[in-house]
């Protein structure tokens, strides 16, 4: 099992080439020009010690054989100029190097931005709610953004410290082969230190992510305003804040005891380095008292070795962190390697545009990924064109699966859907769900204008503004947006400046309008009502009666008061569908849904006890 953790581990490590691929996809004239930035950052400190050396030798020598009071000195002061000018040249390279490089990181960042958001927007629905793969969503959109640039820059500034490292040791040879071994021997332990942690950390992460996306749920709570209401109103802050606090203090002292370790690594390697210098300075020393070298050798010997063993550590560290970084990028590799099970077929067939059977679900079998129960036990059910369907049932009795299918957000495990006779696998996703609109139960409150919030129904009509009236108008919300500031235009919600709250029962009769504008062929309402006054109920279901006309219309609903003026209902348990029928019918069943209805139509009756008692308590 190690071996193989191991053997899985060396694979994503050395995976240079993706990174490479990220980078030259978003930024190919940055990493053009950063190439060229490494040649020259790495000859440029070469330059300068040979002209340091000279410098040194040559007023080293007007001192031991000065012949007059005036030397001259017009030699050194062309080294000093050059010298100069190559430190001049040395900080606007760097200058440079330093924009180029941010300016790459700012694209390579954007680029993998729009690759999250392009895979998340292609990914399955059940990315969303699986554990394991919201664990994987999440590691990728800490770590992917940024790795990348990341391990490109870690390749320049390798290259950069290699070109230079071979120049300083191809100088230091001619003074003593053994002085490039030292180097190397005093850098080793640094770098085993850094891998040994970068692999310890990245175990630790894989474990801890679930803990992590706890932690920042809570915070989410804690600073978002979902929550906030409740979180006042029960006294819940303090609560969530320790949660919060006893998560991260425990994240917080595990990661501390692998830095604690890495700082006791370090500190031994960095020692060893030390030592490495001054010995090798003690060494120098002792060839320049011998007449070995001239001063200005050892002034420059020695700032070889310190600058060459500089650059080897960071070309070692550089090496490290790539190492560190291809690690934590196989993250956004799986994300990127998730492939949705619900795809189009090679050959898609035309979605027929008349309409004469409907849809229909044949023997339809279904259960979850990573839950081996049935949510849905052969279900057989039409929808007939033209035709109003009602599903009822307990919650979790599978009435928002059926939907979900329906929608072909998943496919069934056994069975087919079928529109005029076709499986719907056969039809091209995106262009079979234009011919749906749904509201769901818990739909999108989009915070920006009511015109946007209407139009995402069709984005293709997005600039249609008598159509988007229309869609308002048949929900009953274009009163309430008329009489806002800036009407259709105006943002809603308080999340960003002059925007305006709406109530509940506004935003579900918001997104009714939102699928009443996308015009299409099924319309499914998931508990259309249950924000909405009986009288607004009312209205919604009328209009729907009026606009389907052709078209079909499936409704979710535990208001049996809607329900019963569907053609068909269908009354579901555990899964199955134990009754269907039209009110009249399933009344005369006595069997489940007269049960429920004449339960919820004694909750009616008193009603007006209810009404009479708040006006009392009122005055």
């Amino acid at each position: 099992m190690e071996i193989n953790s191991l053997n899985t581990k060396l694979k994503h490590a050395f995976r240079i080439d993706r990174a490479i691929r990220f980078v030259w996809q978003a930024a190919p004239l940055y990493t053009v020009l950063s190439s060229i930035m490494v040649v020259i950052l790495g000859v440029l400190p070469l330059v300068s010690l040979y002209l340091i050396k000279l410098i040194v030798d040559e007023t080293s020598q007007l001192i031991f054989s000065r012949t007059s009071s005036s030397p001259d000195l017009s030699i050194i002061w062309i080294y000093v100029s050059i010298a100069c000018a190559t430190g001049l040249f040395t900080i606007f390279f760097n200058c440079l190097s330093d924009y180029l490089k941010k300016a790459q990181s700012l694209a390579v960042t954007d680029h993998i931005f729009g690759v999250i958001h392009q895979k998340s927007a292609e990914a399955d629905l059940e990315l969303y709610e699986c554990p394991e793969n919201r664990d994987m969503l999440y590691r990728a959109k800490v770590e992917g953004p940024y790795r990348p640039t990341s391990i490109v820059r870690g390749l320049f500034t390798a290259g950069q410290s290699a070109a230079a490292f071979i120049a300083v040791a191809w100088l230091l040879m001619m003074l003593h082969p053994v002085l490039p071994a030292v180097m190397i021997i005093a850098a080793i332990p640094g770098v085993l230190i850094r891998l040994k942690y970068s692999e310890k950390i990245y175990d630790w992460q894989q474990k801890r992510t679930e803990d992590e996306r706890k932690a920042y749920y809570f915070h989410n709570m804690l600073t978002g305003e979902n929550h906030a209401k409740e979180f006042r109103l029960f006294n819940l802050s303090q609560h969530f804040i320790h949660q919060f606090t006893a998560i991260r203090n425990v994240l917080r002292k595990e990661k501390l005891w692998f830095e604690k370790r890495r700082a006791a690594g370090d500190m031994i390697a960095q020692s060893s380095s030390t030592i490495a210098v001054f010995g090798s300075f003690a060494y120098i020393i002792f060839q320049t008292v011998n007449g070995t070298i001239t001063i200005g050798d050892m002034v420059m010997y020695f700032q070889a070795f310190s600058r060459g063993l500089g650059d080897l550590k960071t070309l070692m560290e550089s090496a490290a962190q790539m190492y560190e970084d291809n690690l934590f990028l196989s993250y956004l590799d799986d994300f990127l390697k998730t492939d949705p099970r619900v795809i189009a077929p090679e050959k898609p067939v035309t979605i027929p545009s008349a309409r004469v059977q409907g849809i229909k679900f044949k023997d339809v079998d279904f259960f979850y990924p990573n839950c081996g129960k049935k949510v849905l036990n052969c279900v057989n059910f039409s929808i007939r064109p033209g035709e109003i369907v009602a599903l009822v049932g307990e919650n979790g009795s599978g009435k928002s699966t059926i939907v979900k299918l329906l929608s072909r957000l998943y496919d069934p495990h056994e069975g087919q859907i079928l529109l005029e006779d076709e499986n719907i696998k056969n039809f091209d996703p995106d262009k079979y769900r234009k011919t749906i609109s749904v509201v769901f139960q818990d739909h999108v409150h989009y915070y920006l204008s009511a015109k946007e919030n209407i139009s995402t129904g069709n984005i293709e009509q997005k600039n249609n503004i008598a159509k988007i009236t229309q869609a308002a108008t048949q929900s009953g919300i274009h009163d309430i947006i008329d009489t806002l500031p800036q009407g259709y235009d105006t943002p809603l919600g308080k999340m960003f400046t002059d925007g305006q709250e709406l109530s509940i029962g506004q935003w579900q009769m918001l997104a009714i309008a939102r699928a009443f504008f996308r015009e299409s062929d099924l319309v499914i309402l998931d508990e259309p009502s249950s924000a909405l006054d009986p009288e607004a109920e009312m209205k919604i279901f009328t209009r729907i009666r009026q606009l389907i006309q052709g078209k079909s219309a499936l409704i979710i609903s535990h208001r049996y008061s809607s329900v019963k003026m569907a053609d068909k209902i269908l009354v579901m348990d555990n899964g199955y569908i134990i009754e269907q029928g039209t009110h009249s019918e399933l009344l005369a069943l006595q069997g489940k849904y007269a049960t429920l209805y004449r339960t919820q139509a004694d909750n009616y009756a008193h009603e007006p006890e209810n009404d009479v008692f708040c006006q009392n308590k009122s005055v």
